[in-house]
């Protein structure tokens, strides 16, 4: 039931069976149907998340002379790790919303008990260090790719690292994750598919 988990943490990091034990009494699985909300805007995130099977996105809600608009942040899918960061790093209210895009199962762990096997074990500190870089480099090639790439470059970038995505993401919240309007990302999914 969590063998994509220990499988995603072991290449990240080898753990031991003692360490893998005491994981896998921390982390809980549930079955999310499609369109439900894991959080909202003014909640605090405390519980990080992991994708055994499913979608799921991070979006904000933006206001502007134009009306309100959400934009993607981020999308994750089977063997990826979320959460919303700041609020769960920080313990504030979150800026953002988690929302599931396909009936999913996820597996999760409580921010008390993520810190009390990082306390307890250094090799769990490890991991979770290697979880939070891969993250942030994620995040800053994103932030690159949105300042100098033109739109078909955005979409090229994007079809390139998640090409699964284009069949499974509505066309809407790929254009709001790339910053280009739907009906380019229409065109773009013509020409490139």
């Amino acid at each position: 039931m969590y063998s994509e988990l220990v499988s995603s943490l072991s290449g990240l990091l080898p753990i031991s069976d003692t360490i893998c034990a005491q994981l896998l009494q921390k982390f809980k699985i549930i079955h999310v149907r499609k369109g439900k909300l894991l959080l909202s805007d003014g909640e605090i995130c405390d519980k990080l998340w992991f994708v055994k099977t499913g979608l799921v996105r991070g979006y904000q809600l933006v206001n502007n002379l134009e009306g309100t608009f959400d934009v993607t942040e981020w999308f994750a899918k089977e063997n990826d790790f979320f959460h919303a960061s700041d609020s769960f790093v920080n313990q504030v209210p979150a800026c953002e919303y988690i929302e599931v895009l396909e009936t999913s199962t996820l597996i999760y762990v409580s921010r008390h008990d993520l810190y009390q096997l990082y306390s307890e074990h250094p090799e769990m500190c490890c991991l979770g260090r290697i979880i939070a870089e891969r993250a942030l480099l994620a995040h800053k090639k994103l932030l690159r790719d949105m300042r100098i790439l033109s739109a078909p470059q955005k979409f090229e970038a994007f079809r390139g690292h998640s090409k699964e995505l284009i069949a499974r993401v509505p066309q809407k919240y790929i254009a709001s994750y790339l910053g280009i309007s739907e009906n380019y990302v229409s065109k773009l999914k013509a020409k490139y598919l």
